[in-house]
């Protein structure tokens, strides 16, 4: 892509050891080394992403970079949606599982070599649109109704700021030992589902370590949904160690999978949108009328 002009949009608070890593400023000098026009972006809190992405974008910039993790990049998408600007990342974030789905490198010199090629791909995104009051939400990697957005909202910052994804871990299973699930139902295609739990999937990866949605795919216009209806936390526990080894099962009673373009869910649950608190039901999930281009390796 010729006359390319980027900015870079950088939180300097993401993830961990942050004094450890690269400075900001040297990463710029290395895209501009590369030939890459770039001009840095600092945010300096909530929707700051948002803004600049979507101004840049609206001002020529061909190519919006996020240098951080997955709460900055969905920040950034929010903004960049239905423009002709493209994505790319530097993963410097707790998880950066949108990176490790596009199979970005984590060395931050061969993400950045990544990013100065300037080789790109469609992806597909969900919408989560709320119903009490319109408002709506892009994602790229999935939403979550249930357990996973009540861990969301439980996780201490301080404490995922220390320890990175350790502390949804910890949140997680300490919630688990007490959680008692509000079943809420799903509309899918003219059926109705009873489920505790689902996954809205656009991509195969959750939160990084888990494959709950295996077949969902970013290029693919489509979710993968995971519906569990189970009562029993000791079956969320098997379901989990499924997870994290070979993928949620198929074939276990409790747990079923949907391809879908739409998703309606009622109920009293919570929802959270790659990674981030979203709200609560009722909600909608389509897949946006709108996509991007990702630079990818």
């Amino acid at each position: 892509m010729s006359n390319r002009k980027a900015i870079i949009i950088s939180n300097p608070k993401t993830g961990r050891y942050v004094s450890r890593r690269q400075s900001i400023e040297e990463l710029v000098s290395n895209l501009t080394s590369l030939g890459l026009d770039v001009e840095l972006k600092l945010t300096a809190g909530p929707g700051d992403a948002t803004r600049i992405a979507a101004k840049a974008a609206n001002n020529g910039s061909t190519d919006v970079i996020v240098a951080g993790g997955d709460g900055t990049i969905n920040e950034a998408i929010q903004g960049m949606m239905g423009t002709g600007a493209r994505l790319g990342i530097l993963p410097r974030g707790t998880a950066n599982v949108l990176a490790r789905e596009i199979g970005l490198p984590m060395k931050i010199d061969e993400a950045i070599a990544v990013a100065a090629r300037g080789k790109s791909r469609r992806v597909h995104f969900g919408v989560a649109i709320d119903e009490t009051n319109n408002t709506q939400r892009y994602f790229a990697l999935m939403a979550g109704i249930g357990l996973d957005a009540s861990v969301v909202r439980r996780v201490d910052p301080r404490l995922k700021k220390r320890i990175g994804k350790g502390a949804f871990w910890l949140s997680g299973l300490s919630h688990l030992a007490t959680w008692n699930p509000r079943p809420f139902k799903l509309e899918i295609d003219g059926e109705t589902y009873n489920a505790t739990f689902a996954a809205v999937g656009k991509g195969a990866r959750y939160g990084g370590d888990l494959m709950i949605t295996p077949r969902a795919r970013l290029d693919e216009p489509q979710f993968e949904v995971c519906i569990i209806d189970t009562l029993s936390r000791f079956r969320y526990l098997q379901f989990l160690s499924y997870a994290m080894r070979e993928g949620m099962p198929r074939d276990k009673q409790g747990v079923r999978f949907i391809k879908t373009t739409k998703v309606r869910a009622i109920g009293d649950a919570a929802v959270q949108v790659d990674g981030e608190l979203s709200g609560q039901l009722p909600m909608r999930f389509e897949i946006s009328p709108h996509s991007l281009e990702v630079i990818v390796p």
